[in-house]
C-alpha cells in the first residue's frame, strides 16, 4: 500500500486486487490501474479547493481515485461512470479503504444526456482521451454540460494530440476556458495539461 493525497493506495499486486481480478474484473478499456494524470487534477484542486457538498462526477472513472479524493478531502458527492463495468469493483474496494462512499454506474460518455448532467456542478475526468473519436466526444460531453449547468469541466491529460485538438476546439468555442501544464516530481513523477472549461 501507498499514500498520496492523503489516500490510501492498493499496490497491484496486494491480495485484495489479486482477488477482484481473480473474480473475473479483467479491465477492458485500459482501468487497470490508477493514472498518473489523477494527481494532477489532485494538485490543481489541492490549490484551488472545492466547496463541501460540490456535487462531482468523474467520467471514465476506472477505479476512481480523483472521485475518491474529492469526497475524502472536500466531503463533496460524488458519483463515477465507466464504459467497463469491471473497474468498479475496484473503485468500491478503494472507496471502502478510505472511508468514503461513491455511486457508481456502468455507462458511456455518449449516454450522459444533459439531463443527467444536470445532477453535478463539476465534471471531472483524467486521461480519457487517449483515441482521437474521444476528441468529438468530449467536446459533445463538455457542450452538453454547459447547456445543463455544470458549473465546471477539467480534463487532464499527459498531452496526446487527441486531448490537444479537445483543449484547441474548447478556447476557439468558449470564453471562460484554461489549459495549465503541471510538472509533479511527489507522490509521483508526473506531466501533463490541465483543460478547465467554466
Amino acid at each position: 500500500m501507498r499514500r498520496a493525497f492523503g489516500l490510501r493506495i492498493l499496490n497491484a499486486n496486494h491480495k485484495d486486487i489479486r482477488r477482484l481480478k481473480r473474480e473475473g474484473n479483467q479491465a477492458v478499456l485500459h482501468g487497470h490501474k490508477f493514472w498518473n494524470s489523477s494527481f494532477l487534477i489532485m494538485d490543481y484542486l489541492k490549490k484551488n479547493p472545492l466547496k463541501r457538498n460540490t456535487r462531482v462526477l468523474e467520467i471514465g472513472c476506472g477505479w476512481g481515485l480523483l472521485g475518491i479524493y474529492c469526497a475524502k478531502t472536500f466531503a463533496c458527492k460524488v458519483d463515477g461512470i465507466d464504459a467497463d463495468k469491471n473497474v468498479l469493483p475496484f473503485l468500491q474496494l478503494h472507496a471502502e479503504l478510505n472511508d468514503v462512499s461513491i455511486r457508481t454506474e456502468n455507462k458511456t460518455f455518449q449516454r450522459l444526456t444533459t439531463d443527467y448532467l444536470s445532477q453535478y456542478d463539476l465534471v471531472l475526468g483524467a486521461d480519457i482521451c487517449y483515441w482521437d473519436e474521444m476528441t468529438g466526444i468530449l467536446a459533445n460531453l463538455i457542450a452538453r454540460s454547459r447547456r445543463a449547468g455544470v458549473k465546471q469541466v477539467i480534463i487532464a491529460d499527459p498531452c496526446r494530440p487527441p486531448f490537444t485538438d479537445l483543449a484547441e476546439r474548447c478556447m476557439d468555442r468558449y470564453d471562460q476556458v484554461k489549459v495549465k501544464r503541471k510538472f509533479l516530481s511527489k507522490p509521483v513523477k508526473a506531466s501533463g495539461d490541465i483543460l478547465v472549461v467554466n
